[in-house]
């Protein structure tokens, strides 16, 4: 693929959207590198695996690509993607419950962080030490109060968003995410 020609930065999700829609795949690869981490964290909440986080990363991006054409709104990119990733991660999740698995490896997580360096080693320590103990937490979780936790608290999205993107009722939602916010706050004791 050749650069593209106009600044990626300066352009908003809808617009690369549109772009994509019309067949620019290096706008599509620009919404891959603006979402691609958040999606991994959100999977990986979800899971605990680092191999199967990254299978849905992927899996989310190239639905994303194949589906691209079918979004009608542009400016729901980001709700959208995180609808596919959670979907297909809670599908697994579920699926490993049924089966009683636990892969879980939290030390995984820290490896799709931010990867500005960071000033304070004391403090990257312990920040990953509450990730881990989080991402133990999570594991013990039901995937549907992990999900909704995972895309309000970790994600950012509305009780709303939250709703549609698990194909649930917004009470549904806000009742899975307090009965999530009281297991994580009894577990987490000491970390405040």
């Amino acid at each position: 693929m050749s650069p593209p020609t106009w600044r990626p930065a300066e352009l908003s999700d809808r617009t690369l959207v549109l772009r994509a829609q019309d067949g620019d795949p290096d706008a599509f690869d620009v919404l891959i590198d603006r979402h691609q981490g958040r999606l991994f964290r959100i999977a990986y909440l979800v899971l605990g695996d680092r191999q199967d986080s990254e299978d849905v990363v992927q899996e989310t991006l190239l639905t994303g690509w194949k589906r691209l054409h079918l979004l009608e709104d542009p400016d729901a990119v980001r709700a959208w993607l995180a609808q596919i990733c959670t979907r297909r991660a809670t599908d697994i999740a579920r699926r490993r419950a049924r089966r009683a698995t636990d892969t879980h490896r939290p030390q995984d997580l820290h490896r799709h962080r931010d990867p500005r360096p960071r000033a304070d080693p004391a403090h990257a320590s312990e920040v990953n030490a509450q990730m881990r103990a989080l991402a133990q937490v999570l594991a013990t979780m039901d995937p549907d109060l992990r999900a909704c936790w995972t895309l309000r608290e970790i994600d950012g999205m509305s009780y709303r968003q939250v709703a549609a993107a698990l194909d649930v009722t917004e009470s549904t939602a806000r009742g899975r995410i307090a009965r999530a916010r009281t297991h994580v706050i009894d577990y987490m004791k000491e970390w405040r």
